[in-house]
C-alpha cells in the first residue's frame, strides 16, 4: 500500500465508496490523479459520504448534520460538473441525490463537453493509464453477464419478413420518437483520443442522451437540446457512416443512444483490446453470409467493429481454383448490421437469433442484476456509508452472498429474476 502515501483521506474514503457502485473502481495506475482532477478536496470528502441510490435531499441533509439549503447549494454545483446525480419527482417537485458512478457517469461527463476548469488532456492520459493499461476496471465493468451496454441492430438491414420481430425497444429510431428529442454531446471516447492523439476520421458531437438522460445533461450544461428530428438526422448519418449504434442495456426509458467505433469506442475496446467477447451485449439478430453471393471484395471484413468477419477460400462450382468470400464468427458477433449496410451484392443479411437476448426491464433491474453478478448487491441494500449499522451489515451480507453455494443459487436465472423482481417491487413501494 505505499503507493497511497501522501494521499489525503478524503480521496482514499471516495474511491472506496465509489466502489460500491456495480462498476466500481478498483485500485489502478493513476485512479487518484482522476479523483483528484475531477473532486476538490472538500467535494471528496462530501462525495464520500453519499449514498450509491437516489435519497431525498431533507434526508441527506439529517445524515449530514446540516441544513438542506446549504447542502443542496454544494450538491448541485457537483452536479453542474457531472460528479453527482439529481432526479426530480414529478409528484412533489423534491429532487433525489446520489452519488454518480465512473461508468455511465463522471469519467463519460467530464469530455462530453469542452471543459477550461479541468485539463482534459492530462484526464484523457489518466483515463488511457486506468483502464488501457490495467485491465481491473475493465473486468468489472464488462466481466459479468449484464453489461451497461446493448447492441441495436440497424433496423434497414432486416428483411421484410423478419421486421416483425424488431420490437420498439430495439429501434433507434423509435426510442427517439418516444423520447421527443433529447440532447447531444461530445463523444467521450472520441474526444478522449483526440486528446491522445488517435482520434479516427469520424465526428466527435454523436453521443445521443434521451428520456431523463437528456435532461439531466441539459439541465447541467453537459449537452445541447436537440430535436426529434435532429436526431434521427444524425443517427441517419452515423449508420452511413458505418457507426454501430450501442445504448443503455434497459428496455424501458434508457438513457443513452452511443454511435460507436471499433477504434475508439471504450465498449468495444473491451473486446478488441481485452478480450472480453460479451462487453456489450448482442442484438435478436446475428450477421450471417451466402456464400455463393459473396463476391469476396471484403468491405464487411473491412466495416465489421470487431473483426468478426473473416473471407476464407470457397471452391469454384466445377474447377480446382478457390474464391474468397465472407465468414461470420458466431460467437461474437453483435448483430448491429453494419456489414450488411455495406454490403453491395446483398449477401449479406441479418437473421433472428435462435434464442431471444433477455434484456433487463428498467435501470433498477440492471443495476441489481449487475450488483448480484459483481457480488455487490450489500451496498444497495446498505447504502448509507455514515451509519454504523449499514456497515456492519454491508460486510456480513457481502461475505454471505459471496459464498460459492448461496452465490450459484442467486445467479440462477430462475431465483435471480424472482429475487430481482421482488426487490424492485420493494423499491417501488418506498416510491408510492
Amino acid at each position: 500500500m505505499g503507493h497511497l502515501h501522501g494521499i489525503q483521506q478524503a480521496y482514499r474514503d471516495l474511491r472506496k465508496n465509489i466502489d460500491r457502485t456495480p462498476s466500481g473502481l478498483p485500485e489502478g495506475p493513476a485512479v487518484y490523479e482522476i479523483l483528484k482532477t475531477l473532486f476538490s478536496e472538500e467535494e471528496a470528502a462530501l462525495a464520500a459520504r453519499l449514498p450509491v441510490v437516489p435519497t431525498g435531499i431533507d434526508t441527506l441533509a439529517r445524515r449530514f448534520k446540516t441544513d438542506s439549503d446549504s447542502l443542496k447549494q454544494k450538491l448541485d454545483a457537483m452536479a453542474d460538473k457531472g460528479l453527482v446525480l439529481d432526479a426530480l419527482r414529478p409528484k412533489d417537485g423534491s429532487t433525489f441525490y446520489m452519488l454518480a458512478p465512473p461508468v455511465v457517469g463522471f469519467f463519460e461527463f467530464s469530455l462530453m463537453r469542452i471543459r477550461t476548469d479541468i485539463p482534459q488532456k492530462q484526464l484523457a492520459r489518466d483515463y488511457h493509464r486506468y483502464m488501457e493499461e490495467d485491465d481491473a476496471f475493465v473486468s468489472r465493468v464488462f466481466g459479468s453477464e449484464t453489461v451497461l451496454g446493448r447492441t441495436l441492430v440497424n433496423e434497414n438491414t432486416v428483411d421484410e419478413d423478419d421486421a416483425s420481430y424488431v420490437l420498439d425497444y430495439e429501434r433507434a429510431t423509435e426510442l427517439i420518437r418516444q423520447s421527443k428529442g433529447g440532447s447531444v454531446s461530445l463523444c467521450y471516447c472520441r474526444h478522449k483520443a483526440e486528446h491522445l492523439g488517435t482520434l479516427c476520421d469520424k465526428p466527435l458531437e454523436t453521443c445521443i442522451s434521451i428520456f431523463n438522460a437528456g435532461e439531466y445533461l441539459i439541465r447541467h450544461n453537459l449537452g445541447r437540446r436537440a430535436s426529434e428530428g435532429e436526431l434521427l438526422e444524425l443517427l441517419a448519418k452515423s449508420r452511413a457512416m458505418g457507426l454501430v449504434q450501442i445504448c443503455d442495456n434497459v428496455k424501458n426509458r434508457p438513457s443513452f443512444i452511443c454511435n460507436c467505433c471499433g477504434c475508439c469506442c471504450n465498449m468495444l475496446q473491451g473486446i478488441n483490446l481485452h478480450g472480453i467477447p460479451h462487453a456489450v451485449t448482442t442484438s435478436n439478430f446475428i450477421a450471417s453470409a451466402e456464400a455463393s453471393a459473396c463476391k469476396g471484395c471484403g468491405r464487411c471484413a473491412r466495416a465489421c467493429p470487431i473483426g468478426a468477419i473473416s473471407l476464407v477460400p470457397v471452391p469454384f462450382p466445377k474447377r480446382t481454383r478457390h474464391a474468397l468470400a465472407a465468414k461470420v464468427d458466431d460467437s461474437i458477433c453483435l448483430g448491429c448490421g453494419v456489414c450488411a449496410a455495406t454490403c453491395n451484392t446483398k449477401a449479406m443479411g441479418m437473421l433472428r437469433r435462435k434464442k431471444r437476448v433477455i434484456t433487463p426491464e428498467n435501470t433498477v433491474e440492471r443495476i441489481v442484476n449487475m450488483a448480484l453478478e459483481r457480488g455487490t448487491l450489500q451496498h444497495i441494500l446498505f447504502s448509507d456509508p455514515l451509519r454504523l449499522d449499514h456497515r456492519t451489515l454491508s460486510r456480513l451480507f457481502g461475505v454471505l452472498l459471496n459464498l460459492p453455494p448461496v452465490k450459484k443459487t442467486l445467479l440462477s436465472r430462475q431465483v435471480k429474476s424472482r429475487f430481482v423482481q421482488a426487490m424492485i417491487s420493494g423499491v417501488l413501494r418506498k416510491k408510492g
